[in-house]
Parts: C-alpha cells; structure tokens; sequence
C-alpha cells in the first residue's frame, strides 16, 4: 500500500458555514427591518453563530492519520501534539460506523483495534470510510506477509 495522508472530511463544515452563514444573514435582516434605535453593536451579536463552524474547522485540522511504510500514524492536537503509531500487521478490527446522517453524506467513522495494551484507536467523519478501512485491511494482510 502506498503512503497516504487521510483528514476528515470537509463536508459537515461546509453545511455548518452555510447554515451560520443563513443564520447570521436573517439576524442581520430582523435587525435591520425591526428598529431604528437599535445600537450598533447589537449587529455583531449574530456573528457568535460563527464560532461553531470556526471550532469545526480547528478540530479538523488537529486530527491526521497517515499510512506508510507497514504503519498507521494518528496525530491529534493543536498546541500540544499527540502521535499513536500502530504497525498494520498488529490491526486485528476494523470498525466503519456510520449514523444516517453521515451515510447521507457519505462520512463515517473508523475504529481499529489492535493486538496489545494499546487497544482502540479511531478517526471520525472521514470520507469513503469503507473505501479507507479496505485499505487499510489490505495493508494489515500484506504486512503480515512480508513479515512471514
């Protein structure tokens, strides 16, 4: 298998732009049409809406998982970084969970298990998540065999 950087998926952020962003506009117009008297900064207080999507964005970019060299590497962390290696041939499970939504938009969760103390390690809202936990089935057998 070759090596490959995996992020979560940007869809669920799009949606939530979109949303804060219709919700911000309505505010803005209710404002507007509604009183004359209402102080300037009242008008700032619908962009608070704006923060979810911003923190979606953030958490996005603290989670990579990368595949290479017989190996899955899960970073996560902003400031602080924490890095999880699991070696493919020690991958016992893979689990895909996807809730209706997610199927919806083609998202899903994966959850590896692997043989030893370290137990679950799992990435959420990735795209084609079938697609990623067949490759990384694939990779686990062809670790297992070059290590025979």
């Amino acid at each position: 298998m070759e090596d490959c950087t995996i992020h979560p998926s940007m869809k669920s952020i799009y949606a939530a732009w979109v949303a804060a962003l219709l919700v911000v506009l309505a505010c803005m117009w209710a404002l507007h049409r509604s009183a004359e008297d209402v102080p300037g900064w009242v008008c700032f207080l619908p962009c608070i809406v704006l923060l979810y999507p911003v923190s979606m964005q953030l958490k996005r970019s603290m989670v990579t998982l990368r595949i290479h060299d017989g190996h899955l590497t899960l970073e996560t962390g902003f400031l602080s970084r924490t890095r999880r290696t699991l070696d493919m041939a020690k991958i016992q499970d893979v689990t895909v969970q996807q809730t209706f939504p997610q199927r919806l938009m083609g998202v899903g969760d994966i959850m590896l298990e692997s043989a030893g103390e370290s137990g679950t390690m799992g990435i959420q809202n990735l795209d084609s998540p079938r697609e990623v936990a067949d490759a990384i089935i694939a990779g686990s057998r062809g670790s297992v065999r070059r290590s025979l």
